[in-house]
């Protein structure tokens, strides 16, 4: 079997919902004894899969662990957490969704969400759980794709809404090219800056600002883990930081470590030990 650290984007009749799949085959050494994931918060909401094993996953510095079932619907998260596997194997597809498109597909007020996951199938029962059984008895990642993409399109045919305004402004913040004031964002929407505030929180589970705060982490994550030699202090400006303690601040915030210690813990992680990034 191979193993592989992919991702994919999603099909034409699900763009406006999906940003992208996350494929996770993992086939671990029996020597490889510490291999936890440090996981800081994403801008996102996602439904994630585990044809292959199970992953156990518990907040930064808290002792209550859990184990996942093989299908979760995760709400935003605010807060580090740390994954390690189970077992020998490992196999799981993330289902990364467009900011509040989760929320238009299942109607469901992800205010109610943070910082937690569901079973998906109870929310789905009958669906949901065809589609982990038929995840499990496939071999093929392609198919694998194509089962959970039927499952997606049969969402969106029963969606609860439309798109609106309020996705493109999202769209806008995920993107963080510039600092946007509440005020403009409210007023892209065509809302007050109540109303945009309360509609994110329904939409997203969280305020425009936190959520903004962690769109800025995650860039400059990236760009540190594309860019390993650039400095702190010009990542931290071209994300839009206002100096380099600011940075800091929000890497111990949403990392619970420095920039620098934490890259040292996500160095170790899995994906790195087997050479799959």
């Amino acid at each position: 079997r191979e193993m592989i650290f992919k991702s994919f984007y999603p099909c034409v009749a699900l763009q406006e919902y999906v940003s992208l799949y996350r494929i996770r085959h993992f086939l671990i050494p029996p020597n490889l004894k510490d291999h936890s994931k440090p996981y800081p918060p994403h801008p996102e909401q996602c439904i994630i899969f585990y044809p292959r094993g199970s992953e156990m996953t518990g907040f930064t510095g808290d002792n209550f662990k859990i184990i996942r079932p093989r299908s979760v619907l995760s709400g935003q998260f605010t807060r580090r957490i740390d994954r390690s596997s189970l077992q020998n194997e490992l196999l799981l597809i993330l289902v990364a969704f467009k900011p509040g498109a989760l929320h238009r597909l299942t109607g469901i007020p992800f205010s109610l969400l943070t910082n937690t996951i569901i079973d998906l199938e109870s929310i789905y029962p009958r669906l949901a759980r065809e589609v982990n059984d038929k995840l499990s008895s496939c071999e093929d990642y392609s198919e694998m794709l194509s089962i959970i993409e039927k499952f997606l399109i049969n969402l969106t045919v029963s969606r609860k809404l439309n798109s609106g305004r309020i996705d493109r402004v999202f769209d806008v913040m995920l993107k963080n090219e510039k600092n946007y004031s509440l005020e403009w964002l409210a007023r892209e929407a065509c809302m007050s800056v109540r109303q945009f505030e309360r509609k994110t929180q329904e939409y997203i589970g969280i305020c425009p600002k936190v959520f903004g705060r962690i769109t800025r982490f995650n860039q400059s994550y990236y760009k540190s883990m594309a860019h390993p030699y650039e400095g702190w202090l010009n990542i931290s400006f071209e994300c839009g930081y206002h100096d380099y303690q600011h940075l800091v601040k929000d890497y111990k915030k949403f990392a619970c470590a420095t920039p620098k210690k934490f890259l040292e813990e996500e160095s170790r992680s899995l994906e790195r030990a087997l050479g799959l990034t």
